[in-house]
């Protein structure tokens, strides 16, 4: 049974239930006391029929020891049907509905006065019994109080309140429809948008509004479903990056060996001169040292994945002042200006890991064919931020994104020229990431390039960190 039917279901019980029931207290309360108005007549019918009763065995003691004639004349003297018997159980007289063997009755109140409600042939009667005793005769009375109109009028109430419940009901069933349809739209928009991101729709979102619970489970249901996005985006780039490193991988063995085949054929198949040879040894030395730096890349990046730092503390600016020291022969051969601006900061890392990711950054500065590269370090209230700017031409907004994917390159044939091969910006990232220090990218073709890098105040477990410092001093 779908959630729909059953509070439709549940609407339409409570609301009988809680109907009858109110009806049913109403309608009993009425007849209970018409009921008591009834018994308040009925005694004060038996106490005036008992007092004519008094009067005839007080004017004539042996009045209903005459003939039974004379007994039935006094039927006009009583205001209600009567029967009067002896206490040996003998009738003397009776014009009551029914033979007064037939009656069974309860004492109440003052445990002389007894009440007897009665039907006989569709019509309803209280009897009232009771013991009179006149002078040296005691007889019993009994009085028959017609009520049936009362009895009547509760049938009467409980019919027509079956009819308004009917009306009413009838009336209702649209608005517990609306009010049920009402509660379970916002469940149909959860169920459907969850059939649409089972579907493939991972950017489905629901729209309700309100505080209630549905609003909340709408509101979760929607971080949910950001939180679906975001990891089937990640699997996503995670699947593309290895699509990626395949082939980029099968790409770059695939030049320098086709070289290599290429001149070691050469040299097996003909004569050549001595020149030649000597040519041919030298593609081959060279494809053989491309190779070799792409493997060595490649088990970096494989050693960093496993690998667990010593950290140490650091001093900023004599850090990044021993980056220029190293640097400076090699850009001053290039033509380039490399300038160091730094503020007196601490950081925590690994030493030899950090100058690689720096030195890269610089090297990718100058290859991009810019003239002046700073290397900046600011202190900030938690952090210490170090940045590598340059003037070279830039890199494209859209790649931005992906140039720490293993292998990927902006310029390949400027990259392959240079003896790159798209694994530098992804050891740093790694390297970065083992230091917990976050790592930006800000550029624009023809401005130049900015690199924003953030080392946390500290890192790792401060006994280790404590060891590797020892050590290093």
């Amino acid at each position: 049974m779908r959630l729909f039917h059953k509070i439709f279901l549940c609407f339409v019980v409570i609301f009988s239930i809680t109907f009858q029931t109110a009806g049913y207290l109403l309608i009993n309360h009425t007849y209970g006391n018409a009921i008591s108005q009834e018994k308040k007549l009925a005694i004060q019918n038996f106490q005036y029929n008992r007092y004519i009763l008094q009067s005839i065995l007080y004017s004539d003691p042996e009045f209903f020891f005459k003939e039974e004639t004379e007994v039935e004349n006094i039927s006009n003297s009583f205001s209600v049907p009567v029967a009067v018997y002896g206490i040996d159980g003998k009738y003397f007289f009776s014009n009551l509905a029914t033979q007064p063997g037939e009656l069974d009755f309860v004492e109440v109140d003052d445990n002389r006065i007894s009440f007897r409600i009665y039907e006989k042939d569709g019509r309803n009667y209280i009897f009232v019994c009771d013991y009179i005793r006149q002078g040296e005769n005691a007889i019993y009375l009994i009085t028959q109080t017609d009520i049936s109109s009362v009895i009547d009028t509760q049938k009467n109430m409980i019919d027509y309140f079956q009819k308004i419940y009917i009306v009413i009901l009838c009336i209702s069933f649209p608005m517990i429809f609306l009010l049920t349809n009402l509660i379970t739209t916002p469940i149909k928009k959860v169920r459907k948008a969850t059939k649409r991101i089972a579907g493939g729709r991972y950017t489905e979102r629901i729209s309700i509004k309100g505080k209630d619970e549905i609003s909340e489970l709408a509101y979760d249901f929607n971080q949910m479903a950001g939180q679906i996005e975001e990891k089937i985006t990640e699997l996503s780039d995670a699947a593309r990056q290895k699509e990626d490193f395949a082939a980029n991988f099968a790409h770059e063995l695939k030049t320098p060996l086709t070289s290599i085949i290429g001149y070691a054929d050469l040299l097996r198949s003909n004569r050549q001169t001595e020149e030649q040879q000597f040519l041919c040894a030298n593609y081959i030395f060279k494809e053989g040292k491309r190779l070799e730096t792409l493997s060595f890349r490649l088990l970096d990046l494989i050693v960093l994945e496993k690998s667990e730092l010593q950290l140490c503390k650091i001093n900023a600016l004599d850090f990044l002042q021993e980056i220029q020291g190293m640097l400076m022969p090699v850009m001053e051969s290039k033509g380039k200006n490399l300038v160091v601006s730094a503020e007196e900061g601490t950081l925590w890392g690994e030493p030899e890991l950090l100058y690689s990711v720096f030195i890269n950054l610089a090297d990718n500065a100058a290859k991009s064919n810019a003239t002046v590269i700073v290397l900046n370090g600011k202190a900030m209230e938690n952090d210490y931020e170090i940045e590598v700017c340059d003037n070279g031409q830039g890199i494209p907004e859209e790649e931005l994104v992906r140039i720490t994917e293993a292998f990927y390159m902006v310029d390949k044939s400027r990259s392959r020229r240079q003896g790159g091969a798209g694994l530098g910006l992804a050891i740093c990232q790694k390297i970065l990431d083992l230091h917990e220090a976050t790592m930006n990218f800000e550029s624009r073709q023809g401005e130049g390039t900015r690199v924003k890098i953030r080392f946390p105040a500290n890192v790792g477990d401060p006994e280790d960190t404590l060891e590797a410092e020892e050590e290093r001093s």
